[in-house]
């Protein structure tokens, strides 16, 4: 008698245990799928978003140079909105207006470099060409790496470094 009552206590545990590691594995599986489909999502729309937007960062006429950097900021991260206004207000800016610069900006490639379901870093080849007051233009070719993150659904840019 008393070595049913512990056959049947161990088999309730081996029952709840295995209960336990099924519901553990399913949900392991479950995760790793929303993971996947995540990156691969992030290695889809990435290239053809850094390719349109990148553009819009750089590229300014002297004299439209607050609308043009203005349409720009709602496609950074809160954090890299705040850099890059500090920056446009102390440099680009003042630089752009005192020169009469335009920016002409023109991505040739697109690379991803890692992809995760909520972040990204995309290699981005862009040319640039750049005329002041002198009229003479300056072409300028760049390695760009963007990086980028989900907030609320949308890609944003959450850095760019020059490579």
């Amino acid at each position: 008698m008393r070595w049913r009552r512990w056959l049947l206590a161990i088999a309730g545990y081996l029952v709840v245990a295995g209960i336990v590691g099924l519901s553990a594995a399913t949900g392991w599986f479950y995760w790793d799928r929303v993971q996947t489909r995540g990156e691969q999502a992030a290695r889809a729309v990435l290239p053809g978003l850094a390719a349109r937007e990148v553009p819009e960062v750089f590229a300014y006429d002297y004299q439209t140079v607050e609308r043009s950097l203005a349409q720009a900021y709602p496609l950074l991260t809160p954090d890299y909105r705040q850099e890059f206004q500090k920056s446009a207000n102390t440099q680009i800016i003042p630089e752009a207006k005192k020169r009469e610069v335009v920016v002409q900006a023109n991505v040739v490639g697109v690379g991803v470099m890692s992809a995760k379901r909520d972040s990204a870093s995309v290699m981005v080849y862009m040319n640039r060409t750049v005329t002041d007051k002198t009229r003479q233009p300056l072409y300028d070719g760049s390695r760009l790496r963007v990086d980028f993150k989900k907030i609320g659904g949308k890609w944003l840019i959450a850095y760019i470094t020059p490579i």
